[in-house]
This record gives C-alpha cells, structure tokens and sequence, in this order.
C-alpha cells in the first residue's frame, strides 16, 4: 500500500478553500487505496515572517496540549467531510520527528518549504502544491521574497490556475504539472431551474483581507440599488460578520454546505472581487448551482470562466466595472440565462475525480525522481 503525507501550515476552523481542497485530495487518495496522513502544525504559520510565537519555540509540548485542548474538533473538521479513514496528526512542529516516513509528500504553503524540504527521502518524495499566490501579489518585498524562496526550493511544483503558473514564472521557476481542481458536485449541485422565477437574489463570500475584496463587492451591489432599485435580495456568507457589511445584506456566518447549495440555487447572479486569488472556489461552487457567475480577473478564476461566454469578468479594484457587468445581467435576462447555462454546463468537467487522478498520476510519474 502507498502512502501519502499531506502536509498543512496549520488548521482552519471554519471553510477555507486551500485546506479544502487538501481535504479533497486527502478523501480521494484514501478511496484509491493509499495510507493518508494529514498533519497540522501546532505552531502557528503566519503570512508574516516576523511575527513569531516566541512561547511556542521554548516549550512546544505545553503548547501542544493547549492547542490541542483548544481545538480538538480539528482532528476531523466539523465543516468538511473527511474521510475516517485519513489519518490526521496534530504535531508541536514540523519537526522530522513528528513526520511519519512514507512514499509521498505533499506540502501546500511557502511557509512549510524550508522544513520539508530537508526531510530524508524516508519522508516521501517531495511535492509542493503552490497556494500562495494571492500572499504573493498582496505582500511586501519581504514576503515576496519569501515565496520565492520556498518556490525555488527542490520540490516538485504542482500548480492548479494560471494564477500559479504567473507566480512561479515572477520567482523564475516553472511548474512541474498543472493539476486543475474541481467542485464537489454532490453537495454543490442544480436543484432549481436556472429560468426559474424564484431565483430572486444576488451572493457574494465575504473573507478577511482587503485583497479579497469584499468591500468592492458591497460597493458595487450599494451602486446596484442606486442604479435599479431595491429589486434584489442581497446575501453573503463567511466568518464572523464585519462591521462594514450593511443591514441590507443578509449575513450567514459559515454556513453548512446544505444550506449553502439552496442559497446559491435560489441566486441569479454570484459575485466574486477578490483582487487575487489562486482559483476561487466559491464561484466555481456557484456556477454548478446554476447562478451567472460576475467575477474581476483575479487570477485563477480565468481557469474555468471565459468573460462573455461563461461568466462576465472585469479588472480587479473597479468598482465601477464590477457594479455595469450585475447592471448588465440584471437588465438582459437572455445574457443572464446564456452565461448561467453555459457556466452550469462547462463547469461540470471540473471534477475531483478528474483532479485527484491527475494528482496520482503526477506522484507515480515522479517516483522515479529523488528529491
């Protein structure tokens, strides 16, 4: 039996699209007869290098046990549903000695890549999955440098977008495979007619980090009702709700995936601004449900979106382009119905079963390499 380590930067309480799409891999390697391990570090990984828990590197088995206490339900998370036959580790660091030996290795953050990348090759032969090209484009020169560093690294790169093909290019490394990524379509499917009169209402997610653009998205949708009028309910979902988001919009603080798929198949349109963003599962989630994807040109949404045919796209940080493409669908419901339709349909060939065999190709093809 091979086996396999997934190697996290740390844990997540709540949806959040780099760990999901672990938890995919992890889920879909399991059924395909692998050991899977996913480890989580207890020792914060943060987007700022200086930022460090000092506490942590002086008595990492006390902070282990708290951390652990803390957040026990992250064993197998309460939002995802993952496998009971993966193996999920909480470790004090990353530590070798905390990583069990086995024929493959998966890291996914620039963050992990210094450790990782002196394991023995008792560790598994060593991929990196890149998931940081929105903290790429987002950060300053320290952090840029950063992720080059760990791009440049002696790991085997596995990019999922465009965005990440762009961002290993600006470090001068090239990827390895690019592996797109899929929509769980058994929780995120069509159960409304896309021409179906109930489908009154307009979704956007709302994330932390200005470069998620959520406040774009609010402010597009506030020139909406100046434009139009009040003639759509206007909803989003995520964390805690921030202070910014108006009473007009109707907040769900991390929904489940049920209620999730109902709010996104009672939707005519779904929004996404982020500024930069790696693929955007949300939108990709959105169209499966049938919903006419408006989306800026964040990077990775030119995977499985193509401006005028499946979605309608527009520069990142303009409000104003945003705000006329919803102006557009809402004033041409032929448009509407077209994008709809031809999103629902050319976002079905993105599946997790196609991506997870492509990933287990990508291993078995390397296993030959020696890291």
């Amino acid at each position: 039996m091979k086996s396999i380590n997934f190697i996290l930067p740390g844990s997540k309480d709540c949806p959040t699209g780099g760990y999901k799409v672990i938890y995919e891999y992890a889920n879909y390697m399991v059924d395909n007869g692998f050991r899977v391990n996913v480890i989580h570090p207890v020792e914060p990984m943060v987007p700022n290098p200086q930022a460090i828990h000092v506490k942590l590197h002086v008595r990492p088995r006390k902070w282990f046990t708290y951390y652990k206490k803390l957040i026990d339900k992250s064993y197998h998370p309460g939002w995802f549903n993952l496998d009971r036959r993966v193996n999920v580790l909480w470790t004090p660091t990353l530590h070798r000695r905390y990583i069990p030996d086995a024929d493959f290795l998966v890291t996914t953050g620039w963050q992990t890549v210094d450790s990782v990348s002196k394991y023995s090759i008792s560790k598994g032969i060593k991929f990196y999955i890149v998931q940081d090209f929105e903290f790429y484009m987002s950060g300053d020169q320290g952090l840029k440098e950063n992720i080059c560093n760990g791009c440049r690294q002696p790991l085997i790169k596995i990019v999922y977008s465009p965005a990440g093909v762009e961002m290993l290019k600006m470090c001068a490394v090239d990827a390895d495979f690019h592996i797109p990524l899929g929509v769980d379509f058994k929780a995120f499917r069509l159960t409304t007619k896309i021409s179906d009169e109930h489908r009154n209402m307009i979704g956007f997610p709302t994330r932390p980090g200005e470069h998620k653009g959520t406040q774009d998205a609010v402010l597009a949708l506030a020139l909406l009702r100046e434009k139009n009028g009040d003639i759509f309910d206007v909803w989003s979902f995520g964390g805690v709700k921030p202070a910014f988001i108006p009473d007009w919009i109707k907040y769900y603080e991390n929904p489940s995936d049920g209620l999730l798929c109902t709010l996104y198949n009672s939707s005519s349109i779904f929004v996404t601004a982020s500024h930069y963003e790696g693929w955007g599962l949300p939108g990709s989630e959105a169209m499966s449900c049938g919903a006419a994807l408006v989306s800026t040109l964040h990077g990775g949404v030119s995977a499985y979106a193509e401006h005028g045919k499946t979605a309608l796209l527009s520069p990142p940080k303009n409000v104003n382009a945003l705000c006329e493409n919803i102006v557009k669908l809402v004033n041409d419901r032929d448009l509407l119905l077209s994008i709809a339709e031809n999103g629902q349909r050319s976002i079905q060939n993105f599946t997790w079963e196609r991506s997870g065999l492509s990933l287990m190709s990508a291993l078995l093809e390397s296993s030959g390499r020696e890291m």
